[in-house]
């Protein structure tokens, strides 16, 4: 058997020792990875949406569609633990803060007509995610809408402010790293507490209103995908789930659905369209993201035998250049040249 010479080998043992890093990295992004998420973390979105109902103003009021343009500012404040009955559930609060413009058509109750609306709206929440599927397991919001509305002639101002406590339990945590093709469920028990103040044509109208539903949360692993948004191109795995909260949305989305874009390497969404009754509602678009410091915390198994593969790397080549080396023969060293007899001087040797 023919030995496989010394740069040959190491460029074979190179080759199957890139392949090995490969594939594990290959095998890693390969499923729907739990990040892992760090005070600081930040990603700010581009939202748009549309409205037709409002929590406190019935058709009684009239009847109106108003769309949304906004940004949505999502920031990791740090760990936190939330009271869940007799227990304490360890979550990851995230706050949002939500702004943008607002206008549309109100239509007037007693079918007199119908006037445009504009104006700006804004929303600031505080989300607590538990931390193994980080859903949200309680959460606290306010949203205000300001919108000038005149009427023939007649000047008015429609202000709503909308504040909603919001808390979930699961029947169990389900699974976070999943594949194309997988999918995971879990029950959830939800309270929703929305106290709501309208001020429209003079009056105020103040309302509350506390609900407990029952309901199955669903997450589908649909295919990988490649998606362009404001921030760039990411691979992304694209997802059929349960619709909840929404930025802009007071109460969120009720049984909806949504199309969500998750990236590894974005560490959240690049992309959520939401759905009411199979209607497009609302979307938001990744614009930019950034990172907080994360504390050492060691290498996981990945980077660890990432490391591994990479030193035995560096070890291999060097035995094999060695030996290689060692097999070089070595240029004998010439001989040392015999020393000359010295000349010996005598009696009639002297100058004269």
């Amino acid at each position: 058997m023919n030995r496989v010479r010394g740069p040959v080998a190491c460029v074979v043992v190179s080759s199957l020792v890139l392949a090995t890093i490969f594939a594990i990295a290959g095998s890693v992004g390969a499923a729907l990875k739990k990040p892992t998420y760090t005070p600081g973390d930040r990603w700010v979105y581009v939202l748009s949406g549309s409205l037709r109902s409002f929590p406190g103003l019935n058709a009684s009021q009239g009847n109106f569609r108003f769309d949304l343009n906004g940004q949505v500012d999502v920031k990791v404040i740090g760990s936190a633990d939330v009271v869940q009955g007799n227990t304490s559930v360890r979550t990851v609060r995230v706050d949002s803060h939500t702004s943008g413009y607002l206008n549309g058509t109100f239509r007037l109750p007693n079918g007199t007509g119908s006037v445009d609306v504009t104006g700006t709206f804004k929303t600031d929440a505080s989300e607590f995610w538990e931390d193994q599927a980080y859903l949200s397991v309680a959460s606290r919001s306010t949203t205000s809408y300001v919108a000038q509305v005149t009427y023939i002639v007649f000047p008015t101002t429609l202000l709503l402010d909308v504040r909603v406590n919001a808390s979930a339990s699961f029947s169990r945590v389900p699974a976070f790293d999943l594949d194309v093709g997988q999918s995971a469920t879990t029950t959830q028990t939800s309270h929703l507490d929305v106290n709501s103040t309208v001020t429209f044509f003079g009056r105020t109208r103040s309302q509350h209103n506390a609900t407990d539903v029952a309901s199955q949360w669903r997450r589908e692993v649909l295919s990988r995908e490649n998606v362009t948004v404001e921030a760039g191109t990411f691979a992304s795995y694209r997802l059929n789930q349960t619709a909840g909260g929404f930025p802009g949305i007071p109460g969120g989305v009720s049984g909806g659905n949504e199309t969500a874009y998750f990236s590894n390497d974005v560490g959240l969404y690049t992309k959520r369209v939401a759905y009411s009754n199979g209607t497009p509602v609302a979307e938001m678009r990744l614009k930019s993201y950034s990172y907080g410091v994360a504390p050492s915390a060691g290498l996981d198994i990945t980077n660890l035998l990432l490391v591994i593969a990479v030193v035995a790397a560096i070890l291999i080549l060097i035995v094999l250049w060695r030996r290689r080396k060692a097999r070089i023969p070595q240029a004998a060293s010439p001989r040392t040249p015999p020393a000359e007899p010295a000349t010996q001087k005598g009696g009639n040797d002297r100058p004269r």
